[in-house]
């Protein structure tokens, strides 16, 4: 059993999991992150001890999981100077094999949620997707997700990156959309308020019957007077009208194409 873990990183991921694994009855051992504000913050909330160095990792843990920036996962295991530990990144894209022929058990420990500091997660609800070298660490790594989510999945590198690929088109680019809707209302003097109800119904409409047959608008329609009357009128927002055709387009060719088959 997965018992004792020390967080490589003092990030969202690191705060969230942390007080998951806090509330699973889990010990957090250390904290570790090279900004020592960020480190002693997260320790505190934890209450265990930080450093600021990799050679002060603290020996004996269960789990050491790297929840740092992509580009700082290779450095970070390269200076984990310990005996054969079980590690775990959490990144979506990075391969398990940064993780391989360095003294270590390599593993993945992804949360396919967004995070936050200061916003609560139910992580019971978080799929977590998992992936390891070693047969027994899976399974530690299947109790330990097991206990703080109902949501465990097992998928290998290949699988992962492109899920992450969706996610960050589900997710951040929903989100960009989210922001410029918002700007063209306030800049009308209108309220984002105004949305939620459309959001909301958009969103269950997608899980409940797919978002291919869920899709409506002037685009699914090919409504030349209303999409070439919104394309003008974002002529006066600079890049948010070349966002509005590209999608326009897309959305146009890709129902095209299923009425046509």
């Amino acid at each position: 059993m997965i018992n004792k873990i020390v967080l490589i990183g003092a990030g969202n991921v690191s705060t969230h999991f942390g007080k998951a694994f806090m509330n699973a009855g889990k010990k957090v051992m250390q904290v570790f992150s090279r900004t020592e504000r960020s480190a002693r913050e997260l320790a505190g909330k934890l209450n265990c001890p930080y450093t600021t160095s990799l050679e002060n990792l603290l020996p004996g843990a269960d789990l050491y999981m790297i929840a740092v920036t992509d580009s700082a996962i290779d450095e970070i295991s390269k200076n984990i100077s310990l005996d054969n530990p079980l590690v775990a990144h959490t990144s979506g894209s990075t391969d398990i094999k940064v993780l391989e022929n360095k003294n270590i058990r390599p593993a993945v420990f992804y949360p396919l949620q967004t995070f936050s500091k200061d916003t609560e997660v139910n992580f019971n609800e978080v799929p977590l997707f998992l992936e390891a070298v070693n047969n027994k660490d899976h399974e530690k790594l299947k109790n330990l997700a097991g206990s703080i989510s109902s949501k465990v999945y097992s998928i290998d590198s290949k699988q992962r990156v492109m899920l992450h690929i969706a996610a960050v088109f589900a997710s951040n680019f929903t989100n960009h959309m989210l922001y410029i809707a918002d700007d063209l209302l306030k800049k009308n003097k209108m309220s984002f308020d105004i949305l939620q109800p459309l959001i909301t119904e958009t969103v269950k409409k997608a899980g409940l019957i797919g978002p291919f047959k869920a899709q409506t608008g002037p685009a699914v329609r090919n409504d030349k007077y209303i999409l070439e009357l919104h394309s003008d009128i974002l002529s006066a927002f600079g890049d948010y009208r070349k966002f509005y055709n590209f999608i326009t387009n897309s959305i146009i060719s890709k129902h095209c194409k299923k009425r046509e088959g």
